[in-house]
């Protein structure tokens, strides 16, 4: 059997796309790694099942239609520590593994990528040599983000097209596996995009203004949403390559998100009072 056949298209870079959806360079977001780990808990848990029953997990091979191109790929899933992508190895954490987890043959898994969408049809699944068993002992984080993360749904985010050309433009020039980059980009594939002089008067778009309370401490800083090049010393500026500003981006007021922070711990924060807004201000080409 030839376990990976993937193609190089140069003209969409599928190959890469595909590595970086194989890979952890993109990482899960943590609801998501923390439903994975969850499926993974409860195969371990029960008696073991014949495939058609369980779908794809670790130790199984698929073949792979790839249906932007029609391109097919042999591929096994794995646990981290056997995961070898260009050998066709796929981690279970990564965007790829995560989204083959419990499928059958005849299934479609997708992965929000870049904003695209990779559509790939499971066609022929088969069991190889099971890897070493796979065991997870929670850290003090992941025992944190299982007591405090909320359900899976995020609040919609809606983007001015202006803004979205402009951090367009940023992200094209970071490299493709800088973390800030791959947050940002994560957070703008699932934005709803209009123009400037639609944009309701509380949502939460570059250069605003906004007041907000953290959730834990109660503090209820004021904060501006900036491109990297308009930082100051001031303090009062956040950049939207951080990971709050990247989570603030195209929210509402009233809004709330669960962000990890730091020391690992997950910090409510809610979106107060939008104080300005350059759209609400006529501002529409600033």
């Amino acid at each position: 059997m030839t376990i990976f056949t993937k193609k190089t298209s140069a003209k969409t870079d599928v190959s890469t796309l595909f590595f970086m959806a194989s890979s952890a360079i993109h990482p899960l977001p943590p609801w998501q790694l923390q439903h994975v780990l969850q499926q993974l808990g409860a195969v371990a848990n029960h008696k073991p099942k014949v495939l058609s029953e369980t779908g794809m997990l670790p130790g199984c091979s698929v073949r792979l239609l790839d249906l932007s191109d029609q391109t097919e790929s042999w591929i096994t899933l794995v646990y981290p520590q056997q995961a070898q992508p260009e050998q066709g190895f796929i981690s279970v954490l990564s965007p790829l593994g995560a989204a083959l987890l419990g499928k059958n043959v005849g299934q479609v898994a997708e992965v929000q990528l870049f904003r695209r969408t990779l559509r790939f049809m499971l066609c022929d699944l088969m069991s190889v040599k099971q890897p070493p068993a796979f065991t997870f002992t929670p850290s003090v984080q992941e025992k944190r983000m299982n007591q405090t993360l909320p359900d899976p749904a995020l609040p919609e985010l809606l983007l001015s097209s202006l803004d979205l050309d402009r951090l367009d433009a940023l992200l094209s020039r970071l490299p493709a596996t800088d973390p800030a980059r791959l947050a940002l980009e994560q957070e703008l594939e699932r934005g709803a995009v209009v123009e400037p002089e639609e944009m309701p008067k509380d949502v939460v778009t570059m250069n605003s203004t906004v007041r907000l309370r953290l959730l834990k401490t109660g503090e209820e800083p004021c904060l501006t949403l900036v491109y990297p090049k308009d930082l100051d010393a001031a303090g009062d500026k956040v950049s939207v390559l951080a990971p709050v500003g990247s989570a603030l981006l195209g929210l509402r007021e009233g809004d709330q998100i669960h962000w990890p922070m730091p020391d690992g711990d997950i910090q409510p924060i809610q979106v107060l009072q939008l104080l300005y807004q350059p759209e609400r201000a006529g501002q529409l080409h600033r």
